[in-house]
C-alpha cells in the first residue's frame, strides 16, 4: 500500500506563500496525488489533485517531482481562513488510498494533530 508522510505542523505569516510538502516513496504508476483541507468543525474540503505534471488552480498549486516521490501544495497567499489540517493522499483507479496529515497555522500558534 502507498503511503504518505508530512510534518505535524507548518506556520506561516499572512499574505506569505506556504509550502506544504508530502512524501510518497512508494506511489505507484497509477495513484494520483490529491490534497484535501479540514477547517475547525468542518468535513475535508478538495483542494488539487494531480498524477505527474505541475497542477494550479485558483486555491493553491501541486508541484510534483520528477520521481513522483514527493510533491509539495503552495497556498498563493496564506489567509487566517486557511488554517487547517491538510491532508496528502494517494489514490489510484481502485478507490483505495494512505493518507497523512499536516496541521498548518498563522502567526506562530503550535498545535499537534
Amino acid at each position: 500500500d502507498a503511503k504518505t508522510t508530512q510534518p505535524n505542523s507548518m506556520e506561516s505569516n499572512e499574505e506569505e506563500p506556504v509550502h506544504l510538502p508530502c512524501n510518497h516513496s512508494t506511489i505507484s504508476g497509477t495513484d494520483y496525488i490529491h490534497w484535501y483541507r479540514q477547517l475547525p468543525s468542518q468535513g475535508p474540503e478538495y483542494v488539487i489533485h494531480g498524477l505527474t505534471s505541475n497542477v494550479n488552480n485558483r486555491m493553491a498549486s501541486l508541484t510534483i517531482a520528477e520521481d513522483r516521490k514527493s510533491s509539495t501544495l503552495i497556498l498563493y497567499r496564506a489567509t487566517l481562513r486557511d488554517a487547517a489540517v491538510y491532508y496528502c493522499i494517494l489514490r489510484d483507479h481502485s478507490g483505495t488510498d494512505g493518507a497523512a496529515a499536516v496541521q498548518y497555522l498563522l502567526g506562530g500558534e503550535r498545535e499537534g494533530i
